[in-house]
């Protein structure tokens, strides 16, 4: 702790907000990765030998395509978080050129695109996925239940991936601001 003396109520407010928005930006890409993913859905975790037991506690059904969705909805979450840690951390911001001067930030700078850039597309092919499912015609005849703007996105399919390019943008922004609010609350606290 850095300041000495107690959060105040607006930084405590704006972390909590910060924490409230990230949680959701888990929940809504943990069940759109749900949603698109078919491995193996079939395989109960309660089944496993050993950790079995404590998936059953947490939840009877959950599959190995459920605890897959969860983790890449995470990785999808944490890797801007540290991305900007590191970007505030080193203060990158201030001087990009100078750090990119030595070879080794080159380094890291592109191991960090990468791995961004692996979010960005898993998001991406995710709600292209999800476009296609409900664009693609159903072979039983039956009509399917589509909202309404799934349905126009099945329709515009390049506003779909503009959608998925806008929903990762706006993750990075929430990752800065997550960052900021727990940075402010650390350092006034």
């Amino acid at each position: 702790m850095q300041g000495g003396g107690a959060p105040r109520f607006k930084q405590v407010a704006a972390f909590a907000l910060a924490a409230l928005l990230e949680l959701s930006m888990l929940v809504l890409l943990a069940s759109t990765y749900t949603e698109t993913m078919g491995l193996a859905s079939n395989q109960y975790l309660c089944d496993l030998p050993g950790a079995g037991g404590l998936f059953c506690i947490i939840d009877e059904d959950m599959t190995v395509s459920h605890l897959l969705a969860f983790l890449l909805a995470v990785f999808s979450v944490a890797v801007p978080i540290m991305i900007w840690t590191a970007v505030l951390d080193e203060n990158i911001h201030e001087d990009p050129r100078a750090w990119l001067a030595s070879p080794m930030n080159r380094v890291k700078a592109g191991m960090a695109g990468l791995v961004y850039g692996a979010v960005v597309a898993l998001e991406v092919v995710n709600l292209y996925t999800l476009i296609a499912q409900e664009a693609a015609p159903n072979p039983f005849g039956a009509a399917q239940d589509t909202s309404a703007m799934m349905d126009f996105l099945a329709q515009n399919q390049g506003l779909g991936v503009f959608v998925a390019l806008l929903i990762a943008l706006v993750n990075t922004v929430l990752a800065l601001m997550t960052v900021r609010a727990s940075r402010s609350l650390i350092q006034k606290g």
